[in-house]
């Protein structure tokens, strides 16, 4: 006699992920990966002259706009990747978007009064452009990281 067991009930518990959060993975990945990369171009150029003579303007541009571009571009990606699954954002989306970005926000805050700071110091434009640019990317990557913690624990609203 051969005993016949239920199958396994299948993973209920998986949450598809949101729009909003494959967005959040982009954001959190392109952030660092541009920031590094103008950090690789710039910090070489400031061991030989002083911050005022490094040309820092073009490759911050560049950063900023390839997160940009490969931002959005991730989006479509991820839209046409995922074209069957859960797309809207729902109550819960938009309480850990609020989270990430009140995470975001309060570093961002220390940021500006950093840069109020080497303003009155009357520091130079180098020193001013890339604490502003520096804060921005950490402010950005810790809230897409607290969002995706957010997405992927327990959150409680």
């Amino acid at each position: 006699m051969t005993s016949c067991k239920p199958a396994p009930a299948a993973d209920t518990d998986r949450v598809p992920t949101t729009f909003e959060e494959r967005n959040t993975w982009w954001v959190a990945i392109l952030v660092p990966a541009t920031t590094l990369a103008y950090c690789a171009v710039v910090i070489p150029r400031l061991w030989g002259r002083p911050a005022a003579e490094v040309a820092w303007v073009t490759p911050m541009l560049w950063a900023i706009g390839v997160t940009f571009v490969g931002t959005i571009l991730g989006s479509i990606v991820s839209a046409m990747v995922a074209r069957d699954s859960h797309t809207e954002s729902d109550v819960r989306d938009k309480q850990i978007v609020r989270h990430g970005d009140r995470i975001a926000q309060g570093v961002m805050a220390f940021g500006a009064a950093a840069v109020l700071v080497l303003a009155m110091v009357r520091a130079d434009q180098f020193w001013i452009g890339n604490v502003l640019f520096l804060i921005g990317a950490v402010g950005t990557t810790w809230g897409a990281i607290a969002k995706i913690r957010a997405y992927r624990g327990a959150f409680h609203g």
